[in-house]
C-alpha cells in the first residue's frame, strides 16, 4: 500500500473517530466534556490533513465520512430508545 494512501486511510478514520466523540453524549458533564475535547483534537487536524493534501477527494471522503458518523450515531439512538421504551 502507498504511504499517501495509507495516510488518507488514518485521516479519514480520525475524521470519522473524532466526529463520532464530538457527537456522543452520555449525560455525565465531566465524560461529555472529556470526548469531545479528545473528539476535537482527532477532527481537526485529520479535517486540515484532508483539505490540504487530498483536495477534492479529501473533500469527498471528509463529506461522507461525516454523513456516516450521523448517520451511525442516529441509528444507535434509535436502536437505544427502542430498547429501552420495551422495557418498560
Amino acid at each position: 500500500m502507498e504511504t499517501k494512501t495509507l495516510l488518507l486511510l488514518f485521516f479519514v478514520l480520525f475524521n470519522i473517530s473524532g466526529s463520532i466523540l464530538i457527537l456522543i453524549r452520555t449525560g455525565d458533564y465531566d465524560a461529555d466534556l472529556f470526548t469531545k475535547i479528545l473528539g476535537w483534537l482527532l477532527y481537526i487536524p485529520s479535517l486540515f490533513s484532508l483539505f490540504y493534501y487530498y483536495n477534492w477527494l479529501g473533500l469527498c471522503l471528509f463529506v461522507l465520512a461525516n454523513l456516516s458518523a450521523f448517520i451511525g450515531k442516529v441509528y444507535f439512538e434509535k436502536k437505544k430508545e427502542i430498547n429501552f421504551g420495551n422495557k418498560n
